[in-house]
């Protein structure tokens, strides 16, 4: 019955750790001390950094710029499911070329919603996020990271699909 049930959670979306989730604010104190001294701290930042779309935040983890996760700072709740380190056994010839998944490197999968500016964050959904980490210094600084709620964008069309008689837009003459 118990396996069931957790059958259940997960097809339903809901993150099946035992563990509470973790309150991102908008203000105040940032978890870890604000350190990234351990991937789960890295992790909490990164989410931190999301929530309030803060850049001194964010270059304690070796972003230049919040994520663009949402528009405005808004409050989230995360949970991390689990953290590994990339073996160099799990690097194929499909992902030998990806900068971000290297021998060593560590992944911090977790699950995080955004909630309502005032009350509880229950009745939101959870979005899958695995976040890519690199050591250095004492410190885990984020290489890349994707998530369910990313925002979808428009292909763009590789230049070897352009004419290359049409000029580019904005070089139309006016009329």
């Amino acid at each position: 019955m118990r396996a069931f049930v957790l059958a259940l959670m997960l097809l339903a979306g809901v993150p099946a750790a035992a563990q509470a989730p973790v309150a991102v604010a908008l203000d105040g104190a940032l978890a870890c001390g604000g350190e990234a001294h351990t991937p789960e701290c890295a992790a909490a930042l990164f989410f931190a950094c999301a929530a309030r779309l803060d850049e001194t935040v964010c270059t304690r983890i070796g972003l230049a710029e919040p994520p663009k996760i949402v528009d405005r700072p808004t409050p989230m709740e995360f949970l991390i499911e689990r953290v590994g380190t990339i073996r160099e056994a799990e690097i194929t010839e499909d992902t030998r070329h990806l900068t971000w998944f290297r021998a060593g490197f560590r992944l911090v999968e977790a699950q995080a919603r955004r909630c309502p500016p005032a009350g509880s964050c229950a009745g939101e959904s959870w979005d899958d996020w695995q976040v890519y980490l690199r050591e250095a210094d004492g410190s885990f600084l984020v290489v890349y990271w994707r998530g369910d709620s990313e925002p979808d964008t428009p292909p763009e069309i590789p230049d070897a699909f352009r004419s290359p008689q049409a000029p580019p837009p904005e070089a139309t003459p006016p009329g």
